[in-house]
């Protein structure tokens, strides 16, 4: 999924394996008071599974009966190159009006003037009732509106029951520590006989891994002035527990984690290489990407004195639109149906993440079983705990530009250390060095 940060960080159901594609022909949909001239199609772009294809174009064929005198054009796509082709469709003056988008590039595209502020239709076109402010928070950038969140993202382990059952072993405790995963992890190892690993390896994991520990230690990922938030100490820490993961064979080396880059099909709980994974996204594909049994485990907390609770809620993926369309009044409009509509509700199901609001899980609760059912579950119960904590830390300030870049460079410098090119001395010094540039660049 190219330099996925959506799907390598928050758990995000639907996540974009299908192969890239294009809707031909238009759809009608609500019209209404929009300020569409009727001289153009409203164009929609989004990313993900066949199943989110499938249930996107379904609402919006709901959407149609309501108000035919909208023309959407909607188009659909894996995630790599998702963001490229936005890009050149910008810089070229052909950019969709309505887009799905990723809460970790959100901010990076509103500072430079791309996507709309949509403050002034809240509570008019646009009904966000039931949104918690902490969730508004996801598509907020510098006190304004950019994004409408499609539902409850939060930081989990999936593990594979079918094959911890057959190595004898229970589900570890939900209340779990870091020193826990690896007592674990290396207890996989040995009762497999040396054939699986425990847990892939989250040293270069930025969203879904790191930053939960660098907020058990006070500090995140970014500051609100867009400088890095963590010390070196924090990520020398972090790498060296990896390290000795790896030592343990609690975690696979190098050539495994190499190959799952940015490619669940190959992720080590896929390929029977691990009974644990960072990655989400195993669910929306269950079936075809392991038949197993799979459950979620909220990530571990440190065990130190005066850890913080590092886990927090996200927004999933948003629906933004671009500022130069001619469709902004339109865009908010379906915004606002795919938050608020009963069938369109039912129709997203997990397929955007754990529904956002109480009225939207409860309508979507019925219809869940197994897989889906348990991972919803897992966000209540993330959720719940991270709302009753009395030392979390606030919900991340948006990534600022140069982000997804900083991702990438953990991953490498990480995957350095694993195949033995660089120490984590060595690392370190470098990994600020070119992330400070980043930064100070962007």
């Amino acid at each position: 999924m190219g330099t996925e940060v959506s799907r390598r960080g928050l758990l995000r159901l639907g996540g974009g394996l299908a192969v890239a594609s294009a809707l031909g022909g238009t759809l009608a949909a609500c019209g209404g008071t929009g300020a569409s001239s009727g001289s153009s199609d409203l164009t929609m772009t989004w990313w993900g599974s066949d199943d989110r294809h499938a249930a996107y174009k379904k609402a919006l064929a709901v959407f149609t009966k309501a108000n035919p005198s909208i023309k959407i054009k909607p188009r659909y796509s894996g995630y790599d190159g998702y963001f490229d082709k936005f890009n050149t469709q910008v810089a070229g003056g052909s950019a969709p009006d309505l887009l799905q988008m990723d809460t970790a590039l959100v901010a990076s595209y509103a500072k430079k003037g791309v996507l709309a502020p949509l403050d002034d239709y809240v509570g008019k076109t646009l009904d966000l009732t039931g949104f918690s402010k902490s969730l508004l928070a996801a598509g907020t950038v510098n006190g304004k509106l950019y994004g409408v969140p499609s539902g409850i993202g939060v930081n989990v382990l999936t593990i594979n029951v079918t094959g911890l059952k057959g190595l004898g072993l229970a589900e570890p405790d939900k209340e779990w520590t870091w020193d826990d995963l690896k007592t674990y992890a290396a207890k996989i190892y040995k009762a497999s006989g040396g054939k699986v690993f425990g847990v892939d390896d989250g040293g270069g994991s930025t969203l879904q891994a790191f930053n939960v520990f660098a907020r058990e230690k006070g500090q995140d990922l970014y500051t609100s002035d867009g400088k890095l938030g963590y010390t070196q100490a924090t990520l020398e820490e972090w790498w060296t527990y990896w390290a000795e993961m790896r030592k343990i064979n609690a975690s696979p080396g190098g050539a495994v984690t190499s190959s799952a880059h940015n490619d669940l099909t190959k992720n080590a709980v896929v390929i029977g290489k691990g009974m644990i994974t960072f990655d989400s996204g195993l669910t929306n594909s269950s079936g075809s990407l392991t038949g197993a049994t799979l459950d979620f485990l909220p990530t571990p907390q440190g065990s130190w004195s005066g850890a913080r609770e590092g886990n927090y809620v996200n927004g999933g993926v948003l629906l933004s639109a671009t500022a130069r369309s001619k469709h902004i009044a339109d865009s908010v409009k379906i915004m606002s149906f795919i938050a608020q509509d009963k069938t369109a509700i039912a129709d997203m199901a997990l397929l955007r993440g754990i529904p956002p609001t109480a009225k939207a899980r409860a309508i979507v609760a019925p219809s869940l079983a197994g897989n889906d059912k348990r991972a919803s579950d897992a966000a209540a119960y993330v959720s719940d705990r991270v709302s009753k904590a009395t030392n979390a830390l606030p919900v991340p300030v948006a990534a600022p530009t140069g982000a997804d870049q900083i991702s990438e460079l953990l991953f490498q410098s990480n995957l350095a250390i694993a195949f033995g090119k660089k120490t984590i001395k060595s690392a370190l010094s470098s990994f600020f060095d070119q992330a400070n540039s980043i930064l100070s660049s962007s």
